[in-house]
């Protein structure tokens, strides 16, 4: 019996790389590498097919998901892509995993006509993804109420052109709010001011602080009925704070965006990555606080993902969604990583592997986590 294929589209890329490794180290399937331009490096065993393909052609895009159980998008940028790689897997009897998220993408994959035995997961990433991913798990250990959450997730890594490009458009598209946060049961915009050279808990260093309310906060807050939520950026400064907000009025709306400017403003984010990197120890860090009752009782829980990148997390991820597809798949639908994938399992495969350092969760006394509270109103955590 022939084994499974799942094609990988952005193969050679830093996403796409890392997914494609974790399943050659699966060895129970063949693997279609698609590549745009440079055919990616490693793995040369047969279970490996390396196949050039252009995602903004049809046929190009058609040869490449024909005969592919699933196929697996780590290209971008992922809101201009996504639905087209998605109806070119459909075409191909194919199921679907993007490495991506946000609003648009989410709408245009809600609202294709798929086949109606076809499975779509979206946001198999990080960020969103693995964000929204363990503190679910998180609500599930030990809590008899979950009351507040509070997230901490970046670090100091390079930046592909691709996901530059990501980070800007979504701004265009508002994919989250700077300085919101969910207080006492409601959204509040200016809740909390970004913080330069502090201590968090989990990074190495001091670093900056940039309050961020994304859509996936939101429907966290919603489901887990949470009282008070705040989530934030981490970065080594203030710079690529300072290019985005500069770049965003510039880049146009969502329907009209200038290429030109998106392209100098891409080029800008990735130098300004390689100089925070320079002479540095590459890191990333996801760190969630949660707080709630068991038993009546204070319960508070702290856990700490450490890894070199966050790119090589992502396709960790985007390799276990598509493992889910073929091995437990869910009900045919376009579902979210973080309501088909359980923790246990991706932790597990993140260990084996070996794309993340550690990762630890500990529970926190009153004291820890009043210190915390204080310091966050002192500017520090």
């Amino acid at each position: 019996m022939t084994a499974p294929m799942i094609g990988i589209l952005g193969a050679s890329g830093a996403v796409g790389s890392t997914a494609l490794a974790s399943l050659v180290s699966e060895g129970r399937y063949v693997l279609r590498a698609g590549y745009r331009s440079r055919p990616p490096r490693g793995d040369t065993t047969s279970c490996v097919e390396r196949q050039q393909v252009d995602v903004d052609d049809e046929a190009s895009l058609a040869r490449f998901c024909k005969s592919c159980s699933v196929v697996l998008n780590a290209a971008g940028p992922s809101c201009r892509i996504g639905d087209r790689v998605a109806r070119a897997a459909d075409a191909a009897g194919a199921h679907y995993v993007d490495a991506f998220g946000g609003a648009l993408l989410v709408q245009q994959l809600t609202t294709l006509p798929l086949s109606p035995e076809r499975c779509v997961i979206h946001s198999a990433g990080v960020y969103p993804g693995l964000s929204a991913l363990l503190p679910r798990w998180m609500a599930g250990q030990g809590f008899d109420l979950v009351l507040a959450l509070r997230g901490w997730a970046g670090g100091r890594e390079r930046c592909t052109p691709a996901a530059a490009a990501d980070v800007l458009l979504s701004t265009v598209q508002g994919f989250g709010q700077a300085g919101t946060a969910w207080v006492e049961g409601r959204r509040m915009a200016g809740a909390l001011a970004p913080r330069d050279a502090v201590e968090v808990v989990g990074f190495p260093g001091r670093v900056r602080v940039q309050p961020f309310f994304s859509e996936e906060l939101e429907q966290l807050v919603v489901e887990l009925g949470l009282h008070d939520a705040q989530w934030n950026n981490v970065m080594p400064g203030a710079r690529t704070i300072g290019i985005i907000s500069r770049w965003r009025s510039r880049l146009g709306t969502p329907e009209s965006i200038d290429e030109t400017w998106l392209a100098q403003a891409v080029a800008e984010l990735v130098q300004t990555a390689q100089l925070d990197v320079a002479g540095q120890t590459p890191y990333y860090r996801l760190v969630i606080e949660m707080e709630g009752v068991r038993a009546e009782q204070p319960h508070h829980l702290r856990a700490v993902l450490r890894a070199p990148d966050s790119y090589c997390v992502s396709g960790a991820v985007a390799a276990s969604a598509a493992l889910c597809l073929l091995d437990a798949p869910p009900e045919p639908g376009v579902h979210s990583a973080d309501r088909v994938l359980v923790w246990n399992a991706v932790r597990d495969r993140l260990q084996t592997w070996g794309v993340i350092e550690a990762f630890n969760l500990v529970e926190l006394s009153a004291d820890d986590i009043h210190a915390a509270t204080t310091s966050v109103e002192e500017g520090a955590l």
